[in-house]
């Protein structure tokens, strides 16, 4: 009986799943038949897809599994020709697939090709692209197309709902914030450059007419349209409360009050945030009313039971010094906020600070940063620098510029740059320089003006050679979508220093500077290289090709192959097999071949004489596979006998590769011998640059390890060193460096770590891998942040093209399930399976498909679709974990109706060693829900001799639910006694903590709550609180009316900074009562 029960629910999933197979394949060839062309196109598509990469042979159904991955709960009991629902539902399904192909294009086209196809269109399918262009459209693009599909949808008759209303006026207002950034930018820009650069009247016109252009776009005032369009609609009492507060932002920043009370009026019956209050403060600032703006302050102060935020206390000083008042704006930073204990930042200091210095205050403002109750930052400093520069002060900004420098400079762009002018305004390009290095180093770069300009004062002063090392300097700073985007700059200045060249050298050290940044060298520059040449030989035969190739004395065919000919005779050294072809196509067949076969036997040289490179390389790859092998005492006996005692330098990549790998397997020793070996080849056998890098990747390897293995002090050593180098760890790097934070420290909120973590990375231009971005998204998972792990999920293929492997979907369908996202974790997880059929060929895991067990047991308890998954873990041949087994157990005996004796005839029957854990499942089931203590006892003696703290938990869990709490702590006492390396989890003294707190025993509640520890570092036994353990005193307060010690354990809740989400779910238990 046990097992028909088990089998008939499987057969009965199978059964519907066949059938839908069978009713899908019916629909598509109906649907054929009745001469429509449009879903015939998109099935044909899918199945080609599909019959390519499947391995079944079970006929023309299995063209149709792309269909079942997720089976419907109700499959339809007779085939039907496609209704305008699902044909919405189909062109919906089809937005969506490009959408997730990350460009606005993909869907704009799937897009229009639906419309002309005839499908039914709806709400939701204009939702979908709308949504497209508020996530995927380029930031500083105008909203013209997406403000034209909005149009678009109006025509057909359909109306707005207030999610689309919301999501408008979000994309409206966000534009509006771009718009105005992007012209203060450009006045800045203008005012840094009208000392140096002569505008002409084109340019000059051109710059005008983009400023009107972006003050034209009337993005708030569109957006203002919209929500009269809801108010009229009805539906503003709907609309997403970020809506109004980025509206109240934006109409703020314009200084529109009529327009701001009109949508603050709307929002009588909706609670307010800090947000709103913030908006209206600033807004009444701007016109100079202060007094409104005091009585929205006071309205914030009186409608809040907890510790004002500092940023309404920011608009507060920022109304003040825009209404003149800055007495009180002083006296707001220095003893409102304080006397207030809000949390006090260097934001409204730094806005006094900007006062006084557009004032001319500069002396107040040092004055004012010398006694902020803060570090001073950057913002705190700049103005007064920038004050300095503008007052033509050098001595003064030389001073602020050292005090600037010791803070984080990575968003003082504007500052370093003012000051880097003023440099050159006094006639020193070389501190100038300085500066353009200051701004490596924070991962900025030189706009085009700055880089002429430095250039060009080396020049002036007839500093040929700094000129040349100058223009050098700045192209490697610059990032290659700077370098384009400077190219007439860059190529111009070029041209400007070879006119003041005499020698073939120094010419050649411009070219090889452009090419450094993969410029073409310019004609006038090519032709004086070409000319040069002919009368001084030089061996730098990549630039003489390339000065070949343009310059405008050898245009025609036989003076180039004179010229190309004679290059070879003198060549030292290898070119690039591009450069190869190009010669080759200028040249005819003949001249072809001789040029071809003496490249190709100087090459053959050069091979030769790279022999000690090669057997660097080889000696190397031994090192690799030793470790590989986990033989690291070999590893270190190749690496000092066959290399450092040899003199050969290690090959810096395959060595990189092989301290990383020993550091994660846990040979920090052995990693760290092989380091210090090569750093003292590196250092004394190659070249300055060379290692530099090669010492960075080394170093960066020894970092992994050390973070890997939960060793921050000594990974913060060489995060340091690394620093100090003017580099950034990469990738790899910081997803160790998050890993062993979540190992070693007293973290609570995992996955802030990793989206600050994820941020300096981004700052520094750290080009990712998708180790990182697993990394990131697990952490993100782990705390429920399903928006930002969709995001970084999207952005990982989008922007830097790299595709996710098994655990990258392992990880997002974690935090679709974690969040309750349905949706989102069935499409991800069927998407994992057809990418494993097709080109991802990663061997499957267990853990998406215990995501999804879990999601249907416990989320929403559904048994047949968590069997739907276990069956398709095994079709894919995947051996079940014993959390697998758990899940079903729990599906059998947790989700009603119950069906125990197919959950006893899995324990006993089907798995092989049953765990601890699968008994603890049984005594749970029986004992909390079906509050059978006698079977759950049972349970309970016949593995208590396991002596597992998890069985002992289901055991007092069973106990306290049915409010036998003396016999509970019997056996808390008997655990207590056998079990003698309790682990560290609050879990079983969680359940104490609600039984104390249901009966009344408030004083053991709160003997055993400090009995317990907030260090995670404390003595192995120490159980450590976790925020379950702070809900549970906080619930047990309040079951006995302690309101205020509630808010006590609150409070210190909060100050251990776990994640908001969950402190808010605790304070939202207090604010109920």
């Amino acid at each position: 009986m046990h097992i028909s029960t088990a089998q008939h629910t499987i057969l009965s999933t199978q059964h519907h799943c066949n059938k839908r197979k069978k009713a899908s394949s019916t629909q598509h060839r109906r649907r054929q038949g009745g001469g429509r062309n449009t879903f015939r196109q998109y099935k044909t598509a899918v199945s080609s897809e599909n019959e390519s990469s499947s391995s079944s042979t079970n006929g023309d159904d299995d063209n149709d599994e792309l269909f079942l991955l997720t089976p419907p709960p109700s499959p339809p009991t007779s085939p039907q020709l496609l209704s305008s629902k699902d044909e919405t539902r189909v062109a919906d399904e089809r937005l969506l697939a490009a959408k997730r192909q990350g460009q606005l294009r993909a869907v704009m086209n799937e897009f229009a090709a639906i419309k002309r196809q005839g499908y039914v269109l709806n709400e939701q399918t204009y939702s979908i692209v709308l949504d497209a262009h508020t996530t995927l459209r380029r930031e500083g693009s105008p909203m013209t197309q997406m403000l034209q599909v909005y149009d678009e949808m109006l025509a057909a008759g359909i109306q707005t709902s207030a999610n689309t209303y919301s999501m408008m006026i979000r994309a409206l207002c966000k534009r509006d914030i771009e718009v105005q950034k992007t012209i203060a930018m450009l006045k800045r820009q203008s005012e840094r450059a009208g000392g140096f650069v002569v505008v002409s009247n084109r340019k000059h016109q051109q710059q005008q007419d983009d400023l009107v252009q972006l003050q034209g776009e009337d993005n708030v005032k569109k957006a203002l349209g919209l929500f009269d369009k809801a108010l009229a609609q009805g539906c503003t009492h709907e609309l997403q409360m970020d809506a109004f507060n980025q509206l109240l932002r934006v109409l703020s920043h314009h200084g529109d009050t009529s327009g701001a009370m009109h949508v603050y009026d709307q929002m009588h019956s909706m609670p307010k945030s800090s947000v709103t209050f913030a908006a209206l403060i600033n807004l009444f600032g701007r016109v100079g009313d202060i007094d409104s703006a005091l009585v929205y302050f006071d309205q914030y102060i009186s409608s809040t039971s907890d510790t004002p935020c500092c940023h309404v206390y920011t608009a507060l000083v920022d109304a003040y010094l825009k209404c003149g008042l800055v007495d009180k704006a002083l006296h707001t930073v220095t003893h409102a906020i304080p006397a207030n204990r809000v949390k006090i930042t260097t934001i409204p200091y730094n806005a006094i600070i900007r006062h006084y210095c557009a004032h001319d205050r500069m002396l107040e403002a040092e004055t004012l940063v010398a006694n902020m109750a803060v570090a001073p930052d950057s913002s705190s400093y700049g103005p007064i620098l920038s004050a300095y520069c503008q007052a033509n002060d050098f001595n003064k900004a030389n001073e602020l510029y050292a005090s600037l420098l010791r803070t984080d400079i990575s968003k003082a762009y504007g500052n370093l740059a003012n000051y880097a002018l003023l440099c050159l305004r006094h006639g020193d390009p070389s501190k100038a320089l300085e500066v353009v290095n200051d701004m490596r180093c924070a991962s900025l770069e030189p706009d085009a003006v700055l880089s002429e300009q430095i250039i060009m004062c080396f020049l002036q002063q007839g500093l040929i050679k700094e000129a040349i090392s100058a223009l050098d300097k700045v192209i490697r700073v610059m990032s290659s979508r700077s370098i384009t985007k400077a190219t007439p700059r860059l190529a111009h200045t070029a041209v400007c220093i070879a006119d003041a060249i005499d020698e073939l050298v120094d010419l050649l050290a411009v070219a090889r500077a452009l090419l450094n940044g993969a410029l073409q060298i310019p004609t006038a520059l090519a032709d004086r290289i070409v000319t040069c040449y002919q009368q001084e030989k030089t061996n730098d035969s990549e630039i003489l090709l390339e000065a070949a190739l343009g310059c405008t004395c050898l245009k025609d065919d036989p003076s180039f192959a004179t010229f190309v000919l004679n290059v070879q005779q003198h060549m030292t050294s290898q070119v690039s097999q591009d450069l190869i072809l190009r010669v080759l196509a200028r040249l005819d067949s003949k001249n072809a071949t001789i040029w071809k076969s003496a490249l190709d036997q100087q090459q053959a040289m050069s091979m030769m004489m790279m022999n000690p490179q090669q057997v660097s390389e080889c000696i190397s790859k031994q090192v690799m596979r030793a470790v590989l092998a986990g033989d690291v005492a070999e590893a270190v006996r190749i690496v000092r006998e066959e290399l450092v005692a040899k003199e050969i330098v290690p090959a810096p990549e395959t060595i990189r590769d092989a301290i990383a790998l020993a550091g994660k397997q846990g040979h920090l020793s052995s990693a760290h011998t092989m380091y210090e070996l090569c750093m003292r080849m590196y250092q004394e056998h190659l070249d300055q640059e060379r290692a530099q890098k090669a010492v960075y990747m080394a170093t960066n390897s020894i970092l992994i390890g050390h973070a890997q293995q939960g060793d921050m002090v000594q990974a913060k050593e060489y995060y340091d060193a690394i620093k100090r180098m003017g580099y950034y760890p990469d990738g790899n790097a910081y997803a160790s460096l998050l890993l062993g934070m979540a190992q070693s420290a007293n973290t609570t909120d995992e996955a802030a770590d990793a989206l600050v973590i994820y941020e300096e990375a981004k700052r520094h231009h750290v080009k990712p891998t998708t180790f990182f971005y697993n990394v990131v998204i697990s952490k993100l998972a782990k705390a429920r942040k399903l928006e930002p792990a969709l995001r970084l999920f999207d952005e990982m293929q989008r922007l830097f093209k790299l595709t996710p492997n098994i655990i990258t979907y392992g990880a997002v369908i974690s935090a679709c399930v974690r969040a309750g996202s349905e949706s989102h974790a069935c499409r991800l997880f069927d998407e994992m399976l057809l990418r494993r059929r097709g080109s991802c060929q990663d061997e499957l895991r267990i853990g998406p498909f215990n995501n999804m067990i879990q999601f249907y047991v416990r989320q929403q308890p559904d048994r047949q679709r968590a069997l739907f998954y276990y069956e398709q873990l095994k079709k894919y041949n995947i051996e079940p974990s014993a959390h697998t087994y758990k899940l079903l157990l729990e599906a059998y005996s947790t989700i009603a109706p119950y069906d125990m004796d197919a959950a006893h005839h899995l324990l006993d029957h089907v798995i092989v060693r049953p765990q601890p854990t699968h008994y603890a499942t049984l005594i749970y089931a029986y004992g909390t829900i079906h509050k059978d203590i006698h079977r759950a006892q049972q349970v309970f003696d016949q593995v208590v001799c396991n002596q597992d703290e998890v069985v002992y938990q289901a055991m007092l869990d069973t106990l306290i639910s049915n409010d036998q709490l003396e016999r509970a702590e019997q056996v808390y006492k008997q655990m207590s006694r056998r079990i003698t390396n309790k682990s560290s989890s609050p879990y079983i003294e969680n359940l104490l903590l609600r039984g104390y707190g249901q009966r009344g025993w408030i004083t053991k509640a709160e003997q055993l709550f400090e009995r317990m520890s907030d260090d995670k570092s404390s003595p192995k036994g120490t159980v450590v609180r976790e925020p379950s353990t702070y809900e549970a005193m906080v619930r047990a307060y309040l079951d006995n009316g302690l309101v205020p010690k509630a808010k006590c354990i609150l409070d210190r809740m909060m100050s251990r900074q776990f994640p908001e989400r969950v402190v808010a779910s605790v304070a939202a238990l207090i604010l109920a009562h």
